[in-house]
């Protein structure tokens, strides 16, 4: 143990001999009131410096970082909900949801973010979570609708563009992050890498499913295959887009707090502003 901390171990009897031969010293020549003076000084400029002087340039560094970090920030939310925008229908209607009522999975017309005077951006606001199961049954109808194929490319394409945005982020930016968002930013750009690949073997799976229908099965077959083989492609889709959504929700949730904690808004007024 004190082979491992020698430097420190060193450094501590070096400065107790010093401190000691001061003394010794200072007892001869009767002058310890005055050693006393002295390391009174020294101690409080050293406790100036290291508590007071260095939290202060700390400060006065960030406030000088703080308004690039914010637009980071906005551009990293805006860029997360674009890409839900793009993976998520903004509403559900009766027939779908299989109780009878309109469900909308989310809307932009909420608390707004301002940069300076400016409204910079006003944050998508979901509706459905994606702890809740409805929303997988959303997503697969929202392929459906657009076509399982079109879907899976849309979806590929968006989830591409957020994780490059991502990652040019990290390239440029990356001391301008704390750890926090960091690893939740590293988590989705994971998160999107895996789903463009597990969409790609989906859309795989399909196609060798209808390639294969014509040689085993007359015409007829075949054309029932493929409304099967689209319908199999976006409940899968629906599995993988609600891990996305998942991964997204929380760099998202932490991004619109930073971005209303500096506009210095309360949970109250927040919560007034929502009704």
């Amino acid at each position: 143990m004190i082979k491992r901390n020698a430097g420190p171990v060193l450094i501590a009897v070096s400065l107790v001999a010093l401190f000691v031969l001061a003394l010794v010293l200072a007892l001869a020549q009767h002058k310890l009131s005055i050693l006393a003076l002295d390391l009174t000084e020294h101690l409080f400029g050293i406790i100036l410096a290291v508590f007071v002087l260095e939290r202060i340039l700390t400060w006065r560094e960030e406030r000088r970082w703080l308004a690039a970090k914010k637009w980071l920030y906005l551009l990293l939310l805006e860029t997360i909900d674009d890409l839900l925008k793009q993976l998520l229908p903004t509403t559900v209607p009766q027939e779908a949801t299989g109780t009878g009522e309109k469900v909308t999975v989310y809307e932009t017309n909420g608390e707004r973010i301002h940069f300076g005077e400016a409204v910079a951006y006003s944050p998508l606001r979901l509706l459905v979570g994606p702890d809740e199961r409805a929303l997988q049954s959303y997503i697969t109808w929202h392929a459906t609708e657009l076509g399982s194929p079109r879907y899976a490319d849309l979806a590929k394409e968006a989830l591409a563009d957020a994780r490059e945005q991502i990652r040019e982020a990290f390239g440029s930016s990356a001391r301008l992050m704390e750890a926090d968002i960091t690893a939740m930013l590293i988590s989705l750009e994971q998160a999107t890498l895996a789903a463009i690949r597990h969409l790609d073997s989906a859309t795989e799976v399909r196609e060798e499913r209808l390639y294969e229908g014509p040689h085993r099965n007359d015409e007829a077959s075949a054309k029932r295959s493929t409304p099967q083989a689209d319908h199999e492609l976006a409940f899968a889709m629906g599995i993988i887009v609600e891990s996305v959504v998942a991964a997204a929700i929380k760099p998202k949730v932490w991004l619109g707090g930073q971005m209303y904690s500096w506009e210095g808004q309360s949970t109250i007024w927040r919560l007034r502003a929502r009704r």
